[in-house]
């Protein structure tokens, strides 16, 4: 924990009860995990609260096949198991002093968070509405770094929401519940004895995920609370041209999934979602998205262990989020890397 600035939430950031804290989840039980004495702490200081849990994280098999004694998981045994997960958060969050007026389900596909984010922009619409419903002047969400599809996912959706928001500016803090520990200026919640009691207490409600992982969960409960903080300016600023950047990627001829490149481009308010397959053999790539002054020129060149991409066209790009995609089912649900939002400091 060295280098970690601790501090306490009502004096470092000021809570009080004019503050109002949106706080965005990609499943039950990350609620708790992530952001339960986070949110103990805004309730003590007067804020007001809102709890966004984006699905009923109702494709999780293993625990319903071991505790329903099935093995088949049809469409009316996901949905049985969803609201089981719905009413296991709503009991988590009362014992966190969560009203349940203060708590929305937005039940989008679980696991399916990369696929909607990519197909259109219906999520960015539900949570810009939300957004501007609330009215939040602080923002808790999945940090980009979380290796979970569905948590990086939900940033991203978060970011494009805000984009066209009054509170484009809001203070936003990441958190990681699966991947790597923040960096070193990350801030760190300290709760009391008894907090941290409530916030286990609360975790016993999530019955369902405990049977099969009950070790891990009460051992990710009890990590400290550490966030990433950013703030993005309202007002957007042109990227480089062209815009060139490095991934991550390991070139494989052997390697079982397709991957793809994954890029959605901002280009004079106008989004652009593509899909680029990468290929197996050839080390070089282009590929023209767009039409008229919109058009944007991708080329890529791969090497051992990287990915160099390259983005030019006549309008300058104002934002870019990428991602290197495996294909097909998974059986490891986790990335080696998630989404990236190119040329900005990372969240």
């Amino acid at each position: 924990m060295r280098g970690c600035r601790w501090f306490s939430m009502t004096q470092g950031l000021g809570l009080h009860n004019n503050t109002r804290l949106l706080v965005l989840v990609p499943h039950p039980d990350d609620e708790t995990l992530a952001t339960g004495g986070l949110i103990q702490v805004a309730l003590a200081a007067g804020a007001s609260l809102r709890i966004v849990i984006a699905t009923d994280g109702d494709n999780n098999p293993w625990p319903q096949r071991w505790l329903e004694k099935r093995w088949r998981i049809n469409a009316t045994a996901r949905a049985r198991w969803g609201a089981r997960r719905r009413n296991e958060a709503a009991e988590a969050l009362a014992r966190l002093g969560v009203a349940a007026t203060d708590i929305r389900h937005y039940g989008w596909p679980d696991q399916g968070l990369t696929a909607s984010l990519m197909r259109d922009a219906l999520g960015e619409d539900q949570l810009a509405a939300e957004i501007a419903d609330f009215a939040p002047d602080l923002i808790v969400a999945p940090s980009l770094a979380d290796r979970h599809p569905d948590h990086s996912a939900l940033r991203v959706l978060l970011e494009l929401a805000l984009a066209r928001s009054p509170q484009a500016g809001c203070a936003r803090f990441g958190f990681v519940v699966h991947g790597p520990t923040p960096a070193e200026d990350a801030l760190v919640v300290a709760i009391s004895t008894e907090q941290a009691r409530l916030k286990q207490h609360a975790l016993q409600a999530h019955a369902s995920q405990l049977v099969l992982s009950g070790k891990r969960m009460r051992r990710l409960c009890q990590r400290v609370e550490m966030f990433q903080v950013s703030q993005t300016p309202a007002s957007a600023r042109k990227l480089a041209d062209p815009l060139e950047w490095q991934m991550p990627w390991l070139r494989r001829r052997t390697r079982l999934h397709a991957q793809a490149l994954y890029l959605i481009i901002e280009v004079d308010g106008q989004l652009m979602r593509t899909r680029v397959c990468l290929p197996r053999g050839s080390a070089i790539a282009s590929a023209r998205m767009g039409s008229g002054d919109h058009a944007l020129d991708l080329h890529m060149q791969a090497s051992k262990d990287t990915l160099s991409i390259a983005v030019s066209g006549r309008s300058a790009v104002d934002r870019v989020f990428a991602k290197i995609e495996r294909l097909g089912a998974r059986v490891v649900i986790y990335d080696r890397h998630g989404w990236v939002e190119v040329g900005r400091s990372a969240h």
